[in-house]
């Protein structure tokens, strides 16, 4: 049995008040001659005999209520089941290519050895063979809280095969339910790779010198490094569904500009097809289901609710009509969704180094369940505790009708 709070034990020092109290009571005192004097002599020698066996019970029940109490307070807690010496561990593994190659040996061991190795992706897919890498998107670690809770078990232990860049950061807090060990890759080299959009015909679309830019398949020496794989390939489907036909032209209007500068290919349509995915929508209507990978631009009086606070979400007060919006009038409406483009898929964020106190602050240990399971003994310690000042009172009670009788 371990406590929690042991120093609550010199509490127990208190038994030494309902003790003093018993005696105190029993002191005798001065005897004084009156006369019915002689008819009481009897009683009195009766009861100036040490200890009052009647008072006993009082005494005991008093000084079990102070040592329950004291050992409430130092919050016991009961080892009910044996710690599990070879317990089963799960991996998980980020799909980045750079990662596999770098923890290849870890990870193959843990196939052969058995243990359960997932990717981090909304499928949680199992890996049997880490040649499966190649099929793999790396969508960063947004569905790792997602991932955790679908494969954790029981008394397991998690390992996590991370990148460590900015994207970590990004992330509100992780709850990992049991122990746990972080392998990270950090890249410190200062000629850090840039994300970039694979577009039509080779083209790559990423931000160089603060520009967003667009590759010529025959001037890659003049290219700076670029990741190994593309945050995004193909065509851009887009959403754009408005009640005002008016602000649905002026929408898709922004979106043909943005489409020919960069030779961004586009896919637009005009109402929600529910099979389709979609990489960016652009509406007045509120969102019913927000997904992670999805930029959504709402404009008007939609209400996101709390999806606002999302990063994911881009809220603006005004529609987008020349009438209402200052930044459709001036032309900017085509660079303001660039801008989100490039915030949304991080082109212009370096890999940044994270430190230990970052990572310490982001992964958040819970409690396993057997922890819950030990503290069970408080409730039954609290209900003895009742039950004896209840029965303290009863006793006390009872002696001080008694004696106003007599």
């Amino acid at each position: 049995m371990n406590f929690l709070q042991p120093f609550m034990f010199w509490g127990a020092l208190a038994i030494a008040i309902p003790i003093f109290i018993h005696f105190w009571h029993q002191k005798k005192g001065k005897e004084l001659d009156w006369a019915a004097m002689q008819w009481l002599i009897d009683k009195s020698q009766q009861q100036s005999r040490g200890f009052r066996l009647d008072d006993l019970p009082m005494l005991v029940v008093r000084c079990l209520l102070i040592l329950i109490l004291t050992f409430l307070l130092s919050q016991p807690v009961i080892k009910w089941f044996k710690q599990i010496e070879h317990a089963e561990r799960i991996h998980l593994v980020e799909p980045s290519a750079n990662l596999v190659n770098n923890y290849r040996f870890e990870i193959e061991t843990a196939i052969k050895n058995g243990d359960k190795v997932f990717w981090i992706n909304p499928e949680s897919e199992e890996i049997k063979d880490l040649s499966s890498i190649s099929n793999q998107k790396n969508k960063g670690v947004l569905y790792l809280q997602e991932v955790i809770n679908k494969v954790s078990k029981k008394g397991a232990k998690l390992d996590l095969y991370l990148v460590s860049d900015q994207k970590l950061l990004d992330l509100p807090k992780i709850y990992i339910p049991e122990s746990y060990q972080l392998h990270l890759l950090t890249d410190s080299s200062q000629n850090y790779a840039h994300k970039y959009l694979e577009l039509a015909d080779g083209k790559k679309l990423f931000v160089n010198k603060g520009q967003l830019t667009v590759s010529s398949p025959g001037l890659s020496q003049d290219l700076p490094k670029l990741e190994s794989t593309p945050v995004h390939s193909g065509k851009l489907n887009v959403l754009v569904e408005y009640k005002n036909k008016a602000e649905q032209q002026t929408v898709e209007a922004a979106l043909g500009s943005l489409s020919i500068v960069y030779s961004l290919p586009m896919e637009i349509d005009n109402k929600n097809v529910s099979e389709k995915k979609y990489d960016l929508v652009l509406t007045d209507q509120k969102i019913a289901k927000i997904n992670p990978e999805v930029l959504y631009v709402l404009s008007g009086k939609s209400d996101p609710g709390n999806q606002s606070v999302l990063s994911n979400v881009v809220q603006l007060q005004d529609s987008l009509r020349i009438q209402t919006s200052e930044m459709v009038n001036s032309g900017q409406l085509p660079e303001f969704i660039g801008d989100l483009l490039i915030t949304h898929y991080k082109l212009d964020e370096p890999q940044k180094i994270v430190n230990q106190k970052q990572l310490n602050s982001l992964f958040v240990q819970t409690k396993p369940l057997e922890a819950n399971m030990e503290g069970s003994l408080r409730p039954w310690l609290l209900i003895i505790f009742i039950a004896l000042l209840i029965l303290e009172r009863w006793m006390a009670l009872k002696k001080t009708i008694q004696k106003s009788y007599v």
